[in-house]
């Protein structure tokens, strides 16, 4: 951890950056959009990506892979999206952003096979399929491969700096700013277009692991969502903060699950020996086996409360030459329940894999589709020069990893074409606006060195001042206990739903005042504590306008338990800086594809 700071604080030294492409977030999206935007826009445009950890090695790739969710083996661009639909149980999602992704899949794939990505293979020469829509892959490097394609581009990158807000004049977006992570710098960025795709949202809810291992969850930790905070500050429309993901994963370690259930084509078996997916009526007439993500989630949830657990991945009933290969497979994405197994002396092929819900994640470009609402397929958001791509981007899930490289490089060639069309200028920016945003990132700070002054408890901590871990905490209490936690089985009702809100405002409106940071460390998750608490306000108040339950097993409302026709639709909002409401309405769906949404095509 870094020096505390000095009761009297430094003004931090200021650097100022240009940039014709700005990219925050270096990770799947943000690697192959600074490759693209080089592709389209030549050596002399000016690329420059903020990244708050090392590019190399940060984001949801970082432990890698070892498939890519997202490839068509068969059929077309349309079934891809007959499949989406049928995995959302019929729900809306934006067709045109999925067709335009699928259309340029398999093309960014044999791009990074190229950029040194093994993917595994048939004698034949094709690749080796784990599905209709997945290959398999060595994917231990896969991030730093990602990353290559960043620096060999030639985009200016810099690590360990937290974007903390961006600069909106006139309803354009002119840049962002934020903080280095390790020299306390404050960066200034003034950009012509500015891509955000940093990643979803974790660590709203409370993890089902204490202490040093509250990390311990699926989705990746340190994610915090600064890519929706940021544009819902900005003013961007958003949409789709109700569809959440319940990730059903292997106990304790929160490793992915479909190596098991399609990899090794193990069933879920309830304690009695059941394989309900395949033997209850009421989950076969629903798909049985390969049902939509979102039965699979309800289904594991009911036969728990049925009292019918623990409810276990049955590997021996599996291929045996696959689960033979188990742990390979997962030493490329998870080792750690590989050292997991070997410590507790189990072998997947005799004892079957016991599964568990972690907690909800808000993500956008896996089994969710929160994020910002974009202008057709441009991913403009509603905010002038302002684009989203990766789980930043709504409305849009499963596009995985393959399909987030994908939207990058679209988002890129997006952007450079407006600047080639449009005389886009660097904005002449008001320092008292740039002196008042420098404040308010290193508020934390700035607080800690005032509330230093009215006493320490014996512990060290502040008498009059928060700090982030103590004030997260918080915030998971209230989302786990009002928002439709693990600990209420993720039901929720408008009674709830109205607490979780009024804890959520307080603090939000009165208590973030009071919080501190010692040193930068400190600052950094102070600001994640800032940007979770308006991901909350986002996701209580779209959970509380969908009167339904649309999204079985992710959000099961126990007052409007069924489907309503009324909404069929998306679900979007804007905020109001000077109320702090969030206002949400309703935005028809265009269905692109025929046939009926709850059947795939093929």
């Amino acid at each position: 951890m870094a020096e505390p700071v000095s009761s009297e604080r430094v003004k931090p030294e200021r650097i100022n950056i240009e940039a014709d492409v700005l990219i925050i977030g270096g990770g799947t999206a943000g690697c192959l959009a600074a490759y693209e935007a080089r592709q389209a826009g030549g050596e002399g445009l000016k690329i420059v990506i903020m990244e708050k950890a090392f590019i190399r090695n940060s984001g949801c790739l970082s432990a890698g892979m070892n498939a890519l969710n997202m490839y068509i083996n068969q059929g077309s661009p349309e079934d891809v999206v007959a499949y989406v639909r049928y995995d959302f149980c019929g729900a809306p999602v934006r067709e045109d952003i999925l067709l335009s992704v699928a259309v340029e899949v398999n093309e960014t794939v044999a791009l990074m096979e190229q950029a040194g990505l093994p993917i595994k293979k048939r004698e034949d020469g094709r690749y080796l399929n784990r599905g209709k829509w997945n290959i398999e892959v060595n994917g231990s490097q896969l991030k730093p491969i990602t990353a290559s394609m960043a620096i060999e581009a030639g985009a200016e990158i810099y690590n360990r700096v937290y974007m903390t807000d961006l600069i909106i004049v006139n309803g354009q977006c002119e840049g962002a700013v934020g903080f280095g992570v390790r020299d306390g710098k404050f960066y200034v960025c003034r950009s012509k277009n500015t891509l955000i795709c940093a990643g979803g949202a974790a660590g709203l809810w409370r993890s089902n692991s204490n202490g040093d291992a509250h990390h311990r969850i699926w989705y990746f930790p340190f994610n915090t969502g600064g890519s929706y905070a940021m544009c819902k500050r900005a003013g961007a429309q958003m949409t789709s903060f109700e569809v959440r993901i319940v990730p059903i994963r292997t106990k304790d370690t929160y490793s992915p699950t479909g190596t098991l259930a399609i990899g090794m084509n193990a069933p879920m078996v309830n304690a009695l020996g059941q394989s309900f997916m395949r033997e209850d009526p009421y989950y076969v007439e629903r798909g049985g086996h390969t049902a939509p993500t979102l039965i699979r989630v309800l289904a594991f949830e009911r036969e728990t409360l049925a009292h019918r657990g623990p409810v276990v991945m049955d590997t021996t009933q599996g291929d045996p030459y696959k689960v033979a290969g188990l742990k390979s497979q997962y030493l490329d994405m998870s080792p750690c329940i590989v050292l997991y197994w070997g410590c507790n002396d189990i072998d997947p092929s005799k004892e079957p894999i016991e599964v568990d819900a972690s907690d909800p994640a808000i993500v956008g470009a896996h089994a969710g589709m929160a994020g910002a609402w974009t202008k057709g397929t441009s991913r403009e958001t509603s905010i002038e020069r302002l684009y989203v791509s990766g789980d930043a981007l709504g409305g849009a899930p499963s596009r995985f990893i393959s399909g987030s490289w994908t939207c990058g490089r679209l988002a890129a060639r997006a952007m450079v074409a407006a600047l080639k069309d449009g005389d886009y200028q660097l904005a002449d920016l008001d320092e008292a606006v740039i002196d008042d945003m420098e404040n308010r990132t290193f508020g934390p700070l700035i607080a800690f060195t005032e509330k230093e002054k009215e006493g320490l408890w014996t512990d060290g901590t502040l008498m009059n001042g928060i700090l982030p871990k103590q004030m997260e905490d918080r915030m998971q209490k209230i989302m786990e206990e009002y928002c439709g936690g693990r600990k209420q089985w993720f039901y929720v009702n408008e009674t709830y739903l109205g607490i979780a809100r009024k804890h959520i405002q307080r603090m939000r409106r009165t208590q973030l005042q009071y919080l501190c940071a010692r040193d930068l460390h400190e600052l950094q998750l102070a600001w994640d504590v800032i940007n979770r608490l308006d991901v909350c306000q986002l996701v209580i108040e779209h959970m509380d306008y969908r009167k339904e339950t649309r999204f079985p097993g992710y959000v099961n409302r126990t007052d409007y338990p069924d489907l309503d026709p009324e909404f069929d639709c998306f679900v979007n909002s804007v905020w109001d800086p000077v109320t702090d409401e969030v206002t949400c309405f309703k935005v028809p769906y265009d269905q692109l594809v025929p046939g009926d949404r709850t059947k795939e095509s093929i």
